[in-house]
């Protein structure tokens, strides 16, 4: 049945109505507990935080219940008489609810005069009343706007909250930014606090369902994403300034909410407006040290006027950090400036802001210099502007901010409104879109990054610099994917070099650097070790502290691939040091982030799961979402792994998909949706992200496909992908990949044989080749890696295809693929498993097989279960459930069939509690939905279904 009070719930309030709630039923039950008492709902908030309307749903659940209600509203604090909102409760309560006045105790008969006097009203008088009125039928009793309370109102809540014996409910609510330092409710808040009978509500800002959903009820549709995440922004959250944005025109703050906003300010003495206004130009984080220079005003003025402007609760203090109470507030204050005292006051703070600039590290010139460049443009300052724009970019490019490409953009529109924008800047203008290319280069913005640099190459004078021009071709070389219209990213970086001369110069160590990168993506790793090499001389010879750890880092990368991994590792490790000492931020977690990657690919967990947590910690002090995203993946990646597809999505979902880089979320769900054995929604969701991000097939994507065609059963889209794929590698000189590419063409092999398919000759040579390379080239450097794991299957695929049992080699790939995660160990387990059954090794194989179904089943990873269940039926091996064939059990989730099993022996709620780590509630609450789904109604029935499962799959 629909209750009344479900029509029209306060939205993303579920917590505070289902804590309420429980006071409402806890209220009527103090009428028969013997020991009643008065309880305290104290319900706090800013103003427009739906405190009215959590008591309007208060009142609607209280009468649901059969509780009156009655509410008082507080004036401020000039104006009623003493006692005023409890009389008028109290009295509007005996008229709501009392029919017969002469049924109404003799302590509170006089309420029902229509005009008691103010002397009427006495607290020892109204205290009777109420606990006499409570007697008689609980309900409950609400003050409004208790911050504008007079003395009288908070002693009387006090009193009734410390002496009443009958069961009352006592709501108060109050604003939270009214209460400066020294409001007298502070102490009555303490005294309340520290009651039993007292709980506190604090209401939270909306987050954008409940918002969005708020948007839905007040236009009559559905809001786009665009808006939604404007109102989040502009409203943080704050209901009724939700509904004001949405009935406004244009883009200010509302009048009536600017109304409301700025009567904050208007309490100000005019030297604190005055500061207020001059923080409101500089953002809604308020740097005091910054406002206070900028101000001209001394210390102990400028400190008594910012401690006004604190106990007006225009701006807050949270620990160390000043900010406005609320954005739109800031926004109000903003606009009401003049544009001469606005543009007066963006001057006044670039002036402070720019000996900061000069003298701070990395983080200060990227955080004051951004800041920087706007106030001047702002203040209409244009030479400061380009300066600090250039200061900022760059500054921004070495802390690994994506938002510094804007500043680079900002500037070059400033060029040619600086006559010495050159000399200046020490940059030539066509290094402007080519340094916001590479800012952006990993931000997942592909058309942008190559627009800049078309325009780069564009800038280029015929005779220009030729260093200028090494610069370009090296940005243009160094992209992930060819940029159209320009020369190939050979042919440039080719160009970068010869441009920049055979002596040291930082164009040839950058040149260097690039071409190292794009042979490893030619998977020419030997070539990109020399050229790594080179660089690194070059940078050394030149002192580039900040060029050497990217050269080393290359070096790194070279050395993993062509299978020296201990040596690489010591390299990277080196590498991170060297960009950590020479001030990188950005390029500090990014090698730590890969750096992480590396060590749970090899084997050492541990270490590279604490490294990964570390480096996205940091990452999210720092304000880098792509960095957070980029060190989260490597311990997603990790958890897919282990089989923890749900942990990995979660993490997933909270750490990355705020970077919003589109192309790297697809290799993710596709990694997911393989492990999960979602093959045909994984194939499609590849292709498409290959063909719309124009991306190459080859060793970094091509596997993910693979095995999404081989779940999907398409034999002949295996053997053509897993033929490019190896035509692809050949020619490398990395055992890695070639490990990796030969496990992949002997497992296509094998399933063309399976199903009764040739393959062509050149898949059978090329991964016969790929194995022959890997195997020749094995070391205990890498053969006990993940892509060890690779050559330890393909070695164990070859021998079948030879005809042998291979049970020694599948036994070596199962107990190496359980060292990195359950998920990767689960199909050499299961070849181990066919194995064993396949030569006489029957127990073993049985068991194992088993263990590997049950893995793979509470897992979640469905296509391997379901071929360990084929499996089952080939060899006749009893499964404990059958989960491939129709019927009911296919409705129940992987836990409710681990519950199902054990009540088909019998246990109880409290055995399969323990038996599963979980409450007995929960237990309970799991057979609940076993027995629904199942469509029986006890549990003998349910272990009949089972049974009759199991008989199934024996026979």
């Amino acid at each position: 049945m629909t209750r009344a009070f479900d029509l029209e719930e306060p939205v993303g309030r579920d917590e505070e109505l289902a804590l309420a709630d429980e006071l409402l039923r806890a209220t009527l039950a103090d009428t028969t507990s013997g020991q009643p008492h008065a309880r305290a709902l104290l319900i706090s908030g800013d103003a427009g935080m739906g405190k009215t309307t959590l008591v309007h749903a208060l009142d609607s659940r209280a009468s649901a219940l059969g509780l009156g209600f009655t509410v008082g509203h507080c004036l401020d604090l000039a104006t009623g008489v003493a006692l005023g909102p409890v009389v008028q409760a109290l009295r509007s309560h005996v008229h709501r609810n009392v029919s017969d006045p002469a049924t109404l105790p003799s302590s509170a008969a006089w309420l029902a005069s229509t005009a008691p006097s103010a002397a009427a009203g006495s607290l020892a008088r109204l205290l009777d009343a109420a606990e006499s009125l409570a007697e008689v039928a609980p309900f409950v009793l609400v003050l409004e706007d208790l911050h504008w309370a007079d003395e009288s109102v908070r002693s009387w809540a006090l009193a009734v909250l410390r002496t009443c014996r009958a069961p009352l409910l006592l709501g108060l609510t109050y604003r939270t930014e009214e209460l400066g330092r020294h409001h007298p409710l502070r102490p009555v808040l303490v005294e309340l606090g520290r009651s039993p009978g007292s709980v506190h509500l604090e209401l939270p800002a909306l987050e954008a369902k409940p918002i969005a959903e708020l948007g839905r009820r007040r236009t009559g549709r559905e809001l786009d994403l665009g808006t939604i995440a404007s109102l989040v922004e502009r409203s943080e959250g704050n209901p009724l300034f939700v509904e004001e944005l949405l009935d406004a025109h244009g883009d200010g703050v509302p009048g009536p909410l600017r109304d409301l906003l700025l009567r904050h300010v208007d309490r100000l003495t005019a030297p604190s407006a005055r500061l207020a206004r001059l923080a409101s130009v500089g953002g809604s984080v308020v740097d005091v040290d910054v406002l206070q220079d900028a101000s001209g005003v001394t210390g102990e003025q400028f400190s008594a006027a910012l401690q006004e402007i604190l106990d007006g609760n225009v701006i807050v203090r949270r620990g160390d950090r000043f900010s406005f109470r609320h954005a739109l507030l800031r926004e109000a204050i903003h606009d009401e400036l003049l544009p001469r005292e606005r543009a007066e006051m963006h001057a006044a703070l670039a002036r402070a802001l720019r000996a900061r600039v000069e003298a701070g590290s990395t983080a200060e010139r990227w955080q004051y210099g951004a800041a920087l460049a706007l106030h001047a443009y702002a203040a209409h300052d244009v030479p400061l502007a380009f300066d600090a724009s250039v200061w900022a970019g760059l500054a921004g490019k070495q802390y690994g901010a994506g938002a510094a490409a804007d500043h680079f953009e900002r500037a070059l529109e400033l060029w040619d409104k600086v006559p010495d924008a050159a000399e200046r800047s020490d940059l030539a203008r066509t290094d402007l879109p080519r340094l916001a290319a590479k800012v952006l280069t990993n931000e997942g913005d592909r058309a942008r990054v190559h627009a800049l640099l078309r325009q780069a190459v564009d800038l280029l004078p015929v005779d220009g610099d030729p260093l200028a021009a090494s610069r370009v071709y090296t940005a243009i070389g160094n992209e992930w994917i060819q940029v159209r219209g320009v020369l190939d990213q050979g042919e440039a970086l080719d160009r970068a070099i010869d441009l920049a001369g055979p002596t040291p110069t930082r164009e040839l160590a950058e040149a260097l650097v690039a071409a190292a990168f794009h042979e490893s993506r030619m998977l020419r790793f030997g070539v990109s070790l020399t050229l790594a090499h080179r660089a690194l001389d070059v940078a050394t010879a030149l002192g580039a502290v900040d060029l050497v750890p990217k050269a080393r880092w290359e070096e790194a990368g070279a050395l993993w691939d062509l299978g020296r991994c201990d040596e690489s590792l010591e390299v990277h490790r080196a590498a991170v040091h060297e960009a950590e000492q020479s001030d990188q931020p950005g390029l500090t977690l990014e090698m730590a982030g890969e750096l992480a990657g590396s060590l749970l690919r090899k084997g050492q967990t541990e270490e590279g799961l604490g490294l990964a947590r570390r480096t996205r910690a940091a990452a999210q002090r720092a304000g880098l979402p792509r960095l957070v995203a980029f060190a989260a993946e490597q311990e997603a990646e990790w958890l897919i792994q282990d089989g923890e597809f749900a942990a990995a999505e979660a993490l997933y979902d909270d750490e990355c998909l705020p970077a919003r880089q589109t192309y790297r979320d697809c290799w993710f769900r596709v990694r997911l949706l393989v492990a999960r054995g979602e093959g045909a929604a994984a194939a499609a969701l590849e292709e498409e992200t290959i063909a719309e991000h124009e991306l190459v097939p080859g060793i970094d994507n091509t596997p993910r496909l693979i095995e999404a065609h081989e779940q999907r059963g398409d034999v002949g889209r295996v053997l053509s992908t897993t033929e490019a794929m190896l035509l692809e590698v050949a020619a490398t000189d990395s055992p890695l990949v070639l490990a990796q590419a030969a496990c992949h063409g002997l497992r296509a092999r094998v399933l063309a044989v399976a199903g009764g398919v040739a393959p062509s000759a050149e898949l059978v040579r090329l991964s016969a080749d790929a194995l022959a390379f890997a195997q020749s080239h094995s070391s205990a450097d890498w053969v006990e890696s993940w892509f060890g794991v690779h050559l330890a299957v393909a070695t164990a695929l070859e021998a079948q295809l030879l005809g042998d049992p291979a049970i020694a080699e599948c036994r070596r790939a199962a107990a190496l693929g359980a060292r990195h995660g359950r998920y990767t160990a689960l199909r050499p387990r299961l070849e181990l498993a066919r194995a064993l059954l396949a030569h006489a090794a029957r127990e073993e194989g049985r068991e194992l097989l088993v263990a590997t179904w049950h893995e793979a089943h509470t897992m979640g990873a469905h296509w391997v279960e379901e071929q360990a269940t084929r499996t089952a039926r080939r060899f006749r091996v009893g499964l404990p459930l059958d989960g491939g064939g129709p019927g009911p059990l296919n409705r129940l989730t992987p836990r409710e069939r681990e519950v199902l099993e054990l009540i088909a022996t019998g246990a109880t709620d409290r055995a399969i509690a323990t038996t599963l780590f979980i409450t007995e509630k929960t237990a309970s609450a799991h057979v609940g939905r076993v027995l629904a789904k199942l469509g029986v109604s006890n549990r003998g029935q349910a272990a009949a279904v089972a049974r009759s499962a199991q008989q199934r799959t024996d026979h």
